[in-house]
This record gives structure tokens, sequence and C-alpha cells, in this order.
């Protein structure tokens, strides 16, 4: 047992945010400016908007730096003297920055989840220090003293949810709006005259010290002020609560310094929405798992832990088999509460310190460290396989499904994170490719079939428009008469430069591409059909063909008008044409897979269940489906005569299977005794190389209609 012991960025920056919706924001600002400010409602575009535009790029510019010493203060400014002048009151020049703000969120608010951690939070900041340059200068240019603006500096910064306070040139509380005095616990009378170091006790966050006060700070330096980190601002009571405050110096026209104004507010809410976004962006909403983002961060943690201390590191990459079958199906409500229960099921089968990721899809990843040794991990992968391929019941459905995994470890198989999940990655592929259900360690020669694999699928995609694709006919035999009923059309692909290309090499390509299975799939049915005319033009008698069809196909949506405007082109009967589905397709969903399979029916079109005794060998679905006929899996043929336990199945399929009147074929024959004991025991038909392989249509036409049929 083992012991204990490619970074996604934000897909939206705030300031490119701000000047991309620039003109929207301007937009919408202008028109609620108009509504609610009187003194806006005369002025042309150019005068009404005056600074707000600079304002709105200094902001961007403040976000985009990083830094509060970067934000201008002559915008604000400007602004606000060109209101004084204009003949606005303070109240009309503090509510157009709240309107500013108000238009800024609610254009945010639909992509606030994309944002960088801390820049929501910024922005806020940004703002306030706008409002508190503008109001400070409003003040200045008026020439009045800050008592004399109290009860408008009440009723306007009070309506947007800011405390405000002001003091004297001593630093003494002169004034607190009822904001502020509902934030902090103080009321005006018991505060006035009271230092501010009393008043607003301001306490470094992470070091629980007490700061000095920002009035203080402008008081000495006559320049504005803001906390740089996080704070916490201490009630009357002694209770705290996290801040953000900034002060700015008040002076008179001739440049006197008469007090300090500050405006804080409450961001408990917006420290809480910022952690929400934060667990947001690092999470899988639908399992909760960690993300890519977390997974890397996690595992370059724990690579540069390994790196320093010789820690053993893996990376398990794990990629459900067959899971599009489920979402085809039963549909993706279903799927999506497959993978919550495999999500709790991987969880189950590691140590609280690994790592459970879901990339996506029906991927995972699952991060280890600190294990014994490679047998560990092959036993961890061996869990996994056996716990995710137990049955899941989901709603009324009992589903089966398995997992392919793929491994990799630090540093053999990678340095870094990304090499490290590539190469599971790679593995897990291997892993399907010998038969999916199990667990892979990655080797270096892995990447070079990856990429024969991907350049397969490239030429897989050519091959149809470059003639290369043909289909090749296996004769069906009747066991009773010796004669040919029927054949199964089977895909055959010569390469230009690989040759002839095995069809268990191409076939797995083709169904990881729902594209090229359906372009692939729709061509076998028209060339099949396609033959089967071209025979009946020549004069032989009809023949059956029978062509396999994938989840993929059965699924698509043009199926079914596909097949009859081939059968009416072509002028074929429909029962020339039998579709051979898997037991998984028909399984995986029997009320999805009715409706489809009636629909064939009812077209006259026969189905027969392929590789019968494989999969769920379910007598009950066998009655709910319109089955024509049962093909018995070749690995029960081979060897018939001298293995009891066989002979017993198949002698039980074939009475299954005449109980409902179905037809019997077995594939795979190869023996004369495999013959024998098939027609003892009332099979009717069987193919394989017994009777022949697979031949062209010239060659199935010269060998087995004119002779045979």
């Amino acid at each position: 047992m083992y012991r204990d012991s490619d970074k996604e960025q934000p897909s939206l920056r705030l300031h490119e945010f701000l000047r991309d919706e620039s003109e929207n924001i301007l937009e919408e600002w202008n028109r609620l400016d108009r509504l609610k400010i009187e003194s806006a409602r005369n002025l042309s575009r150019e005068d009404q908007r005056n600074n707000i535009p600079r304002i709105l790029e200094d902001i961007a510019r403040s976000t985009e730096m990083r830094s509060q010493a970067d934000v201008p203060e002559e915008g604000p400014k400007h602004h606000a003297e060109q209101r004084w002048q204009l003949g606005y009151s303070l109240e009309e020049v503090t509510c157009e920055y709240a309107l500013l703000r108000s238009v800024i969120l609610h254009k945010l608010v639909p992509r606030v989840g994309e944002l960088a951690h801390g820049e929501l939070l910024f922005l806020n900041q940004a703002l306030d220090q706008a409002i508190v340059e503008g109001v400070a200068t409003y003040v200045t240019s008026a020439n009045q003293s800050l008592a004399d603006e109290r009860e408008r500096l009440e009723v306007t910064l009070g309506s947007i949810g800011d405390g405000v306070a002001s003091t004297d040139r001593d630093g003494r509380i002169v004034y607190l709006n009822r904001a502020a005095e509902e934030m902090i616990g103080w009321n005006l009378a018991d505060a006035k005259g009271r230092p501010a170091s009393e008043v607003l006790v301001t306490v470094d966050e992470a070091r629980q010290q007490p700061l000095e006060s920002l009035i203080r700070t402008v008081t000495r330096t006559g320049k504005q002020a803001h906390y740089p980190g996080e704070v916490l601002l201490t009630r009357r009571d002694g209770s705290q609560f996290p801040a953000d405050e900034v002060a700015a110096p008040l002076n008179n026209t001739a440049g006197e310094f008469l007090g300090v104004v500050t405006t804080f507010r409450d961001v408990s809410r917006v420290r809480a929405l910022t952690a929400q976004l934060g667990h947001l962006a690092a999470h899988d909403p639908l399992t909760g798992l960690p993300n890519r983002t977390l997974l890397t961060d996690r595992l370059n943690y724990e690579l540069t832990h390994a790196r320093r201390d010789g820690t053993s590191v893996a990376v398990l990459y794990l990629d459900l088999d067959l899971f599009k079958d489920v979402n085809d199906m039963l549909g993706h409500s279903a799927g999506d509460e497959l993978l919550k229960l495999v999500a709790h099921r991987l969880q189950s089968c590691v140590r609280e310190t690994d790592t459970v990721s879901r990339l996506g899809g029906d991927e995972f990843v699952i991060l280890v460290s600190g294990f014994e040794s490679l047998e560990a991990l092959s036993e961890l992968g061996a869990t996994i396989t056996r716990s995710l391929s137990a049955p899941y019941d989901i709603r009324s459905d009992t589903v089966d499904i398995s997992t392919s995994v793929g491994v990799s470890v630090f540093p053999e198989d990678g340095d870094d994170a990304e090499t490290l999940i590539k190469h599971a990655d790679t593995a897990m592929y291997q892993a399907k490719t010998l038969g999916r259900n199990n667990a892979q360690f990655f080797a270096p020669e892995m990447n070079k079939r990856a990429a024969e694999r991907r350049a397969l699928q490239g030429d897989l995609r050519r091959a149809l428009s470059a003639d290369q694709l043909e289909l090749h006919y296996q004769p069906q035999i009747a066991l009773d008469t010796g004669l040919v009923t029927g054949a199964e059309a089977l895909l055959r692909w010569h390469h230009p430069e690989l040759g002839f290309v095995p069809p268990a090499r191409f076939i797995p390509v083709a169904e990881s591409s729902r594209e090229i299975m359906i372009t692939i799939g729709n061509w076998i049915l028209e060339e099949a059909c396609r033959q089967a005319r071209t025979w009946l033009n020549e004069g032989h008698a009809p023949i059956r063909i029978s062509v396999n069809v994938s989840i993929v196909q059965l699924q698509y949506e043009n199926l079914l008008d596909h097949i009859d405007e081939l059968l009416a082109r072509f002028d074929l009967q429909a029962d020339q044409l039998q579709l051979e589905l898997t037991e998984s397709i028909l399984m995986s969903d029997v009320v999805g897979a009715t409706d489809r399979v009636r629909a064939l029916e009812a077209r006259g079109i026969r189905i027969a269940v392929d590789d019968f005794g494989t999969g769920y060998s379910s007598l009950s679905y066998l009655k709910d489906l319109p089955v024509d006929e049962l093909k018995i899996d070749q690995s029960f043929i081979r060897g018939l005569g001298a293995n009891t336990d066989k002979a017993a199945i198949v002698q039980a399929v074939i009475r299954m299977a005449q109980s409902l009147n179905l037809r019997v074929i077995a594939e795979g024959v190869e023996e004369a005794d495999e013959v024998a004991f098939l027609s003892l025991n009332g099979c009717e038909g069987a193919q394989g190389f017994y009777y022949g392989r697979a031949v062209n249509a010239w060659e199935f036409e010269q060998f087995y209609l004119n002779h045979h049929h």
C-alpha cells in the first residue's frame, strides 16, 4: 500500500473589460445621468460627459497596474471643478460617481466569475478614491467649510452605503454620516471632538496589529492615502469587520489645510463573493472536485517538494469507457448524475492527501504523492477500475460503465506538470487500445503510437474522398441447406502508404470521432444498398446485407431519413437491409433504444443483436425490443466441441432464442465439428472462415452468388 506522508488564466481582465465596454458604459451613464440629475438635462453631450471618460480610463489604468498609486487625481478634480462651475450641488456630483459605479457593476455582473482574484475589490477601491477626490475638490472649489456641507455629505454618501467621517486640522472628529454611525457604532454626538484615532481604529488583519490612522497619515503628508493590505475596522463595542478605507485632505482655495475627509465601506460581502468566485475558479461546478487550475497548482507544489526532498509523485489519468453512450441514450442529466457518482467513488479510493480532479467531460485526473512503490500504484489502478465498474443506479435505470487509466511517474515520465499529465493521457489511450477497463503505465514508445493514431485519424478523414475505402462481404450460410442467405458488409481500408490497414487498428480511431463515424457509417449504408441493387440488376435473387451500426449512428438525427432515401433511390425492399447492434448499445437505455429500433422495424428493416453473450445477455431486454436475429459471439464458438461450458452456453442461447421466435446465427465458425454441433442443436445459420473470408463484391458474386445461392 502507499503511505501518507498548464495553469488556466482568468478569461477576463478588468482593465480590458473597462476599455472594451467603455462606450457602452458611457452611453448607459449618460442616460441615467440625464434621468436622475436635473443639472445634466440641458447640457450638451460633450459637457455632460466632461471628464467621465478620463476617469474611466484612469480606473482601467490603475487596475492594470494593480497599484493605487497609479490612480491619477486630475480626472476627478477637473470633473468636480467643472460641475461646481455649472452649478451642480454636491449631492449631484457625488450621485454621478454612484451612477458610474452602478453602471460598471451592472455590466460586469454576468461575467464576474471570469475575473482574476481580487479585481472586484480593487475596482471598488479605485472608485472610492475617485469619489473622495471629487468631493474634496468640489468643497475646495466652492470655498465652503466642511461644517457647511455636513448634511449634504450625509445624504449623498449615505445613499451609496459608504461611511463618511471628517476631521478638523487637529484630527478630531467633526462629522459622521448615518452610514458611518451604523458601521462603527459611534453616534456623532459622542464622537465629535474625539481624536479620529479613537473613533476609527484600524487593525492589520494578518498581524492583528493597530495601524496608523489614515487621517493622521493625510494630515502629515497632505496627500490622499489608502491602506495597501486587508484591514479590519473596529466597532465601538470592540467587534471588527473587514473594511476598505480612503482618506484625502481638504484645502481651501488658498491651499490652506482645513481637515481630512475619509470614506470607508464594509467589504464583508465583497470578501465572501471573492472567496466564492475563487472557489468556483478552482473547482468543477458539477462534481465539486478541483479543476485543471487547482490540479496544476497542487501538482507543481508537489513537484517542488519532490525535487527538493526526493518524494514520489504520480499522475493517474482516467477516461470513462463509452460514456457518450450513456449521454446519448439516457440524456445529459443522467450523464451528469453518473459523473457525480463516479467522483464520489474515486474519492473513496484514495487518501485525503491525494487530489481527485475533473478536467471536463468524462476525464478525471488523480494526483498521488508519497506512494511506496510502482506496485502500490498498480494496485491503486486496479482498485479504481474495480470500483468504477460496479453497477450504478440512476433513477430507474442500472448503468454499467468502466474506465481506462493511464499512469505517469515523476521524474521518469516527465519533470513538469504538463508533461506528466500528457504522458498519463497517452498511457490511458493505450489502456483503451488494450480493451478498456484496465490501467497502463506510460512508456516512451506510447508517444510514437499516439502520434501515429493522430496521423491515422487525419488519413481516415481523407480516405473516403480518395476512394481508399471498400466493402468486403462475408457469406452467411443456412445450416440446413448450405445455401447463402445473406452477407455481412465489412469495411476495408487500403492506405496508399501503409497498405491494408486492419479494422482492429482503424475502427477505434473512427469511433473516437463522431464526425468521422457518421460520415463513414452513412457511406457504408449507401455502398451496401448500391451493391444490393447491382446484384439485383445482374439477375441474382435478392440477398440480405447486414451492416454494423454504432451508437453514434443510432443517435444520428437523420439516420431514418437517410435509410428511407437509400431504399427509395436504389428501389430495395426494406427487409433486404439488416442492421447489427451490440448488446451494450441496446442496453445503455432500453427506452431510448426501443424508440429508434421500433422506428426501424416499422419500416421493415431487420435488426440483429451482434456479439450476443459478451454483454448483458438479458432475456428481458430481448422481450422489449423488435429483434429478429441473435448472432452468437465467436468467443463461444471457438473450441466448442471440446468445451462443455461453452457448449452449455450455446445450447441455452439457442433455446432462449427459439422461445422468442428469433433466428440464431453463429459467428466465427472454423471447424466441421462446430458446424455439426450447431446444426444438431437447432442453430439456423453460420458465418466464418469454415465457409469463407470476407471478399470484395466481385469475388463474392463469383464464389457465392453464381454457385451457392
